[in-house]
C-alpha cells in the first residue's frame, strides 16, 4: 500500500499509481486528478457534488461506473482524530470499475448509489 499526500511533499499527478485507488484530490484542483483516475480505471474519488461542470462532464458523467450522492455532509477529522470541519458543499463517491460499485453498495454508506453503466 502506497499513501502520496502534500503534506509529505508527493504530487499524486506525477506519482505512478497501480492497482485501487482511494482519491481525495485537492478540492480547489480536483479535475486533473478525476482525469488520472478516470484513465486508471481502478478506484473511488470523494468530490464535491459539482455536476454542472466542465470536469465533471468530461471525466465522470461518461466514464465512471456509479456515484454515490450522500445523505449527510462530509464532516472532516484531523490525522490526530481531533475535531475538523464541515464540508461547504453536498459530496459524491465516484467510482471506476464494477468491483468498486460494489464496495460502494455494501460499504453501508447512506445516500443514493446511481449506476451509469
Amino acid at each position: 500500500n502506497k499513501f502520496y499526500s502534500l503534506e509529505n511533499g508527493e504530487d499524486g499527478l506525477s506519482l505512478s499509481w497501480s492497482g485501487r485507488i482511494w482519491l481525495n484530490p485537492p478540492y480547489s484542483n480536483w479535475v486533473p486528478f478525476m482525469e488520472k483516475l478516470k484513465n486508471h480505471g481502478n478506484g473511488i474519488a470523494l468530490i464535491f457534488a459539482r455536476t454542472e461542470t466542465k470536469g465533471f462532464f468530461e471525466h465522470v458523467w461518461n466514464d465512471a461506473d456509479s456515484i454515490l450522492f450522500l445523505k449527510r455532509r462530509v464532516k472532516f477529522v484531523k490525522a490526530d482524530l481531533s475535531g475538523g470541519g464541515s464540508s461547504t458543499a453536498p459530496s459524491v463517491l465516484i467510482a471506476y470499475g464494477e468491483s468498486n460499485t460494489k464496495a460502494l453498495e455494501d460499504s453501508g454508506i447512506e445516500g443514493k448509489l446511481i449506476k451509469l453503466k
